[in-house]
């Protein structure tokens, strides 16, 4: 019975072959197809269930910082304690009764800083979506903390440039570009380094002060030269050494605001028309006026500094909320732009301006005596201090007797106006006059200079006026044996006008917008000639007139971006200049620190 079964299978496996083949097969993927359904559904469950974990633990740490910024915002939601007021006894107040009424203060408006909206807490808001609850409670949070930070900087900057009780530091750094027309040649381009100086602050005490200033030079200029550039000046390029060299430094014994005279002794630009050494202090422009770049002179000096009547002993004015001038062109652009890039702000407490004491009004007549030592190149061997400079002002300032909270509109008031003339024995000393002419010093001599200078200003408007000139004439033989006889002399007058005004500016021109006019000129100044290398020369020029027209903006405290256009005239072509108009065009960007 077996054998035959047996002989049935293989005689069916020998007709039908294939079919045992296949049936294996067939089995084996039945089996297989509901695994694979099974493993990409658990993958599928596996992937839910982890999106769904990563969104619990992302509501978790939502509901956790929700429920941090709606504790902290609990906590410093805190109403401030009233301000306690001691009443005053009925014999103090009947003791005041009969004192003299206090004087006017003036104040400018209060300025109410605006408040953060507090994070609404209410039922309705908790309904909210979560992110928007979150946003909104970010936003206060940040400006809380930039708050926080702005107070604590303020806390830390009270001490302001001090480096210590009696030493503080400030300075300037100023970025040039230019492209300036010559009247000789081509057009010239340049970015350069205008000006970089360290200036350290001495304050020993009241009657003991001093300052102490250094300055790059490049070291190719003709006063002191430590390249190959040679002292009379030629269209040779020269090669300088770079070095920090000290320009100005001074000590002065006394306090005019409380004793009438007092001693200076230092290295400094003598009291000669407006120039005080400090030229983005003298004037708004990029430029520099024909008075200063003809006559300012700078030496070793000692003397004595008046100032009459002293004011007399009082308390401290009261303190003044001064309006912040905000700027109006550049700053708004580029923060205008920046938000179109994409860039969001941190939001800002604002706080109240801190009130302003302003100090005493100076004695309204002032003046100096000081005495030096001229150059050998002038009298050769002298032994003697032997060079005088004086000076004589007088200063006053008013504002119409008006409260100044109501001159906001005012175009004259309130107003300031300092004059002074200065006399000095030796006018061929100012570095221009003294680096020029070398060659013929020796045969020039002495010559006495006086000077006479305004500076003003009225509401928005700032005026300065000055002419310096020498009263006596300088004789000599040129390199070319003709004989000259000069009396130099130069003036100029500017006009400034400060956008966004208000009263209690003390300084047009120190921040916010402002655009500036000014025309200098000169006389006997068309130069001399000499001979290098067998060709004639000219030297010891100026142009014939001078106009600057200045635009600046302070974008940021400390930072000032200014542009000019300035046009030089030279003399005519008779008197041996060559007739020809130079324009120029300056850009400036200046850091204060």
């Amino acid at each position: 019975m077996v054998e035959s079964a047996v002989r049935g299978w293989h005689r069916v496996y020998g007709e039908y072959p294939f079919i045992f083949r296949v049936v294996p097969a067939l089995f084996s993927l039945v089996l297989l197809v509901p695994s694979y359904a099974a493993a990409a559904e658990s993958e599928d469950v596996a992937a839910l269930r982890r999106m769904l974990g990563e969104l619990k633990a992302e509501n978790r740490k939502l509901s956790g910082r929700l429920s941090a910024l709606e504790g902290a915002s609990a906590t410093r939601r805190v109403k401030p304690a009233p301000a306690r007021q001691r009443p005053a006894s009925a014999a103090t107040a009947a003791a005041a009764a009969p004192t003299v009424a206090a004087p006017t203060v003036i104040v400018a408006p209060p300025v109410a800083p605006p408040v953060l909206p507090e994070p609404d807490l209410s039922e309705a808001a908790a309904k909210r979506p979560l992110n928007a609850r979150i946003r909104e409670l970010e936003i206060g949070w940040a400006a809380q903390e930039n708050a926080t930070r702005q107070i604590i900087g303020d806390s830390l900057s009270k001490t302001g440039p001090k480096i210590n009780s009696f030493l503080s530091l400030s300075g300037v750094i100023e970025g040039l570009a230019s492209r300036t027309d010559s009247f000789t040649g081509p057009a010239h381009e340049n970015l350069s380094l205008g000006t970089a100086e360290l200036d350290f602050d001495i304050k020993m005490s009241d009657w003991l002060t001093g300052a102490l200033v250094l300055h790059f030079d490049k070291g190719t200029g003709a006063i002191f030269p430590t390249g190959n550039q040679p002292v009379v000046p030629t269209n040779i390029a020269g090669i300088g050494v770079d070095r920090f060299t000290l320009d100005r430094t001074h000590v002065l014994v006394g306090d005019l605001m409380q004793f009438p005279i007092a001693a200076r002794f230092g290295v400094e630009v003598l009291h000669f028309g407006t120039s005080t050494g400090v030229a983005r202090l003298d004037t708004l422009s990029i430029g520099t006026p024909l008075t200063t770049e003809v006559f300012e002179n700078r030496q070793t000096a000692g003397g004595l500094e008046f100032a009459w009547p002293t004011p007399p002993r009082q308390p401290p004015p009261a303190p003044v909320v001064v309006p912040r001038v905000s700027p109006l062109v550049i700053a708004p652009a580029v923060s205008q732009l920046a938000r179109w890039l994409g860039y969001t702000p941190l939001p800002e407490r604002p706080f109240r301006p801190t009130p302003v004491t302003f100090p005493f009004d100076p004695p309204p007549f002032y003046g100096s005596v000081m005495t030096y030592r001229g150059s050998d190149s002038i009298i050769p061997g002298r032994t003697k201090i032997d060079d005088y400079n004086a000076s004589l002002g007088f200063r006053t300032r008013g504002h119409c007797g008006v409260p100044y909270d109501q001159l906001t509109n005012s175009l004259i008031c309130p107003w300031t106006f300092d004059f002074h003339v200065d006399y000095d024995t030796s006018v061929f000393e100012s570095r221009f006059l003294h680096s020029s002419y070398l060659p013929f010093l020796n045969q020039i001599g002495r010559i006495p200079g006086v000077a006479a200078s305004v500076k003003a200003s009225f509401g928005p408007f700032a005026v300065v006026g000055e002419v310096n000139a020498a009263i006596q004439d300088a004789r000599f033989i040129d390199g070319l044996g003709i004989a000259r006889n000069m009396m130099p002399m130069t003036w100029q007058a500017s006009i400034a006008y400060q956008f966004d005004w208000n009263p209690w500016i003390t300084e047009i021109g120190a921040q916010g917008n402002f655009i500036s006019v000014g025309y200098s000129g000169s006389q006997d100044m068309a130069g001399v000639s000499i001979l290098q290398n067998g060709i004639p020369t000219r030297i010891g020029f100026v142009p014939q007139h001078r106009l600057f027209l200045t635009g600046g903006e302070w974008v940021m405290d400390g930072l000032k971006v200014a542009v000019e256009y300035s046009a030089n005239w030279d003399y005519p072509v008779s008197v041996g200049g060559t007739g020809k108009v130079a324009h120029g065009w300056f850009g400036l960007i200046q850091l204060n620190f």
